[in-house]
């Protein structure tokens, strides 16, 4: 465990959904998302990157904004 999460990216999925009124935020944290994901060489690993994402429900939060954790 680090920071107490059990997952990776559970405290930036967390602040994610509660600050939904800093679009600024909200916008940071994509780019993060999408620089960490596209910046993996392996195909493997960034598909692994891109589950881990839809594990703490980032897909289902862009679909229908909603701020409940899976």
């Amino acid at each position: 465990q680090v920071c107490g999460e059990k997952n990776r990216f559970e405290k930036l999925m967390e602040y994610f959904r509660n600050e939904d009124t800093n679009i600024d935020f909200m916008v940071a944290c994509m780019q993060f998302i999408n620089i960490v994901v596209h910046s993996v060489e392996n195909m493997n690993f960034r598909v692994f990157l891109q589950y881990e994402f839809t594990h703490l429900g980032l897909d289902q939060y862009l679909e229908v904004g909603d701020p409940a954790p899976p």
